[in-house]
């Protein structure tokens, strides 16, 4: 009966560990998804002119920070958390993600100013924004393709049954922390005039 209950055990230990990247991998996804429409937007040629299409990058710019800082980033920090100190091989792949996160970070915010300042018809800061936006794009797919690829296999490689039981929980807390009614993002802070602060 004990190695009944430990295969029961050992099974859902492992569907906790594949939860828990179904969950990660399905908000990769959508970051994707928002690089894209960041990516269309910049691309547009509908006749608006400079200031309201930079006003629609800008927008869009802010969907993919209020989803990856409200929604995202809780989780990841709860797998890195625990991740962290395991193996020199795998702190350095988490000391080079979280560099490259700033990165990311620190280019969205020269470029929404930069952006800003092509609304009112500064053309050269507008292209230097959209210099910034392909590099930020570039760097953003890298970091999905890692974290989807080496960050995986030194999750499945380093952390115990247990453990991903304890990741899994605090990933669907999160997850239901994100979608709870009247949750303020980015947008809306944006929206309403509100201060805007950054993790």
């Amino acid at each position: 009966m004990a190695r009944v209950a430990d295969c029961f055990k050992w099974g859902e230990n492992m569907l906790a560990a594949e939860c828990t990247w179904v969950i990660l991998r399905a908000e990769h996804a959508r970051i994707r998804e928002l690089l894209a429409l960041v990516e269309s937007a910049l691309g547009a040629a509908d006749g608006t002119g400079a200031g309201p299409r930079a006003a629609k990058v800008v927008e869009r710019i802010e969907r993919l920070q209020a989803f990856d800082e409200s929604t995202h980033r809780p989780k990841g920090a709860v797998l890195l958390k625990v991740m962290r100190g395991r193996s020199a091989e795998a702190d350095r792949l988490l000391a080079r993600l979280e560099l490259r996160c700033r990165r990311c970070d620190s280019l969205l915010m020269r470029a929404k100013a930069l952006l800003a300042a092509g609304r009112s018809g500064d053309m050269r800061a507008a292209e230097e924004a959209e210099d910034l936006l392909r590099v930020h794009r570039k760097l953003m797919r890298a970091q999905l393709d890692q974290e989807d690829t080496l960050l995986h296999s030194h999750t499945a490689e380093l952390l115990r049954g247990d453990e991903w039981a304890a990741v899994a929980s605090s990933v669907s807390t999160a997850t239901v922390q994100a979608a709870a009614p009247g949750r303020r993002t980015r947008g809306t802070q944006h929206a309403n005039g509100s201060d805007i602060h950054r993790r």
